[in-house]
């Protein structure tokens, strides 16, 4: 699909939604991460995990990155939803640890009783972890979704109790945006979860079909209405290339996958 210039002008022209922070939620920071995320609870009732972009908490390849792959994260029911949110300055603390996230940043949903992948391994006995815990499925679809979108530093959060997963921290995609290279396989290493863990193909076709049947205008409507300036990184032309290579790789991850599926 090659879009003008003027498709994705016309939708920007209905601005960008934003919602207002109006309070620090409970969780604490992440103040050892690269991008430094701290939550905040919004007017419409939810915590969003908020992202700005500074020299000294960086989202690399811009607040636009993390945005549009929430976005699509929640269309096939993976991941996000991300949406722009507004943190005033009389609700960060006086001692200035979150000025970065100052102004009209990016806010992922957090997500309750989900624990990141990474601080398993200490919950972890005997190396596995209780039969039936781990969602096959949602881990093919992780694995489908992840790949589509070139995550770097993938990421991944589980629920403890049903084992279900979800995307996260996608500051580090739409890199390299050639549109002839077909998708690799991102398969992030969860402990105690084998890595033959959602290689089904069965389920893997649920899990492409919701992104194969992703129409795109609903992708080009993904990477519209964004706030501009550096820390988003989001001029009309790159967000028409990322639009472009979505759909080209939507054409391309079946193979991929299948590959990786049908390999010993």
């Amino acid at each position: 699909m090659v879009w003008e210039s003027h498709h994705l002008t016309s939708l920007d022209a209905e601005g960008y939604p934003t919602l207002d922070a109006i309070a620090q939620a409970p969780q604490q920071p992440s103040m050892n991460t690269l991008s430094k995320p701290a939550a905040f609870v919004c007017v419409d009732g939810r915590t969003y995990w908020c992202k700005g972009n500074t020299p000294n908490a960086q989202v690399q390849q811009g607040l636009s990155a993390e945005l549009i792959a929430g976005r699509l994260a929640n269309l096939v029911n993976i991941g996000g939803p991300c949406r722009v949110v507004r943190v005033r300055p009389e609700i960060l603390p006086t001692d200035g640890t979150l000025n970065h996230l100052l102004g009209v940043v990016v806010g992922s949903q957090h997500h309750n009783g989900m624990e990141h992948v990474r601080n398993l391994a200490p919950m972890v006995a005997n190396g596995t972890f209780p039969a039936g815990v781990v969602d096959a499925s949602s881990r093919a679809r992780t694995i489908a979704f992840q790949s589509w979108i070139g995550a770097g530093d993938a990421q991944l959060m589980m629920s403890l109790t049903t084992g279900k997963m979800v995307t996260i921290d996608h500051g580090e995609c739409f890199q390299s945006l050639d549109p002839s290279v077909a998708p690799a396989l991102v398969l992030v290493d969860i402990p105690g979860v084998g890595i033959d863990v959602g290689k089904d193909m069965a389920l893997m076709d649920m899990a492409l079909g919701a992104i194969e049947t992703l129409d795109d205008q609903r992708i080009l409507e993904a990477v519209s209405c964004i706030p501009t300036g550096d820390a988003w990184n989001s001029d009309a032309g790159r967000r028409l290339a990322v639009a472009e290579w979505l759909v080209a790789r939507k054409g391309m991850l079946r193979n991929t996958m299948e590959a990786w599926i049908t390999s010993p």
